[in-house]
């Protein structure tokens, strides 16, 4: 795992991890893929489209249009347990302001890029996008208004090869102190999307994919996203 000096193709500016935070996220991120056929079994679960959980309706939901956030988002990111007030939900579908500013951020976010491979514009595209998109959702009557987890869900749900889901659960398990920027986070993400042993195991688990009644199940969505749900169901224990 490099450290915080060899790390490349950074944006001016954005805070860089240091090396104890990667390695302490890559240990986090091996254990929960270690076991392959449980993290295949839990991975099956979350994905399974006759459960509970959203795997297989929070991307699919239509319309997905790459270009702005329509009320099917709202719904989709609903899915992952965010409670979205109906003043955030009229600020990010009806105020022109903010919709404007929102879809001029997506036209300079390319649709396809790749966390482990994005330039240094694209980054600090997609992060001015992330911003646009907390703004909105902020509450303008509050000070301390800072949805960060449902606009990390939202990015996520429209770049997903790109912007990781961030929430407190993942961010507990890799060891990511409360409060971190969500460049330093993204970061962090990348560098274990770079990482050869890591993308091993998360093809190895994501082949290993059954229900709970053992039907194989074909995961369509991105490593990226793959990985968040790795994450997450070894750290809320899900099978």
């Amino acid at each position: 795992m490099p450290d915080e000096h060899s790390l490349d193709g950074v944006p001016a500016g954005w805070p860089v991890p240091n090396e104890a935070a990667l390695v302490k996220a890559r240990r986090a991120t091996i254990a929960a893929l270690v076991d392959v056929e449980r993290a295949g079994r839990r991975l099956g679960r979350y994905y399974d489209p006759a459960g509970e959980f959203a795997g297989a309706t929070f991307r699919t939901v239509t319309p997905n249009d790459p270009g702005q956030i329509t009320a099917a988002d709202l719904f989709a990111v609903t899915l992952l347990s965010v409670r979205l007030r109906p003043a955030a939900a009229r600020r990010v579908l009806h105020d022109e302001q903010h919709r404007d500013a929102i879809r001029r951020r997506f036209a300079a976010v390319p649709e396809n890029a790749d966390l482990a491979e994005a330039d240094v514009v694209t980054l600090d595209d997609a992060s001015a996008l992330y911003e646009d998109v907390k703004r909105a959702l902020a509450s303008p009557r509050s000070a301390k208004s800072d949805p960060w987890v449902t606009a990390s869900k939202l990015c996520a749900r429209k770049r997903p090869s790109l912007l990781p889901v961030r929430d407190t659960k993942v961010r507990e398990l890799l060891g990511i102190l409360p409060g971190s920027d969500h460049r330093h986070d993204w970061l962090i993400h990348r560098e274990l999307m770079r990482d050869s042993e890591i993308h091993r195991l998360l093809n190895d688990a994501r082949a290993r994919a059954t229900t709970p009644k053992g039907t194989p199940v074909d995961i369509q969505d991105p490593s990226l996203r793959v990985l968040d749900v790795v994450l997450w169901t070894h750290a809320v224990h899900l099978g």
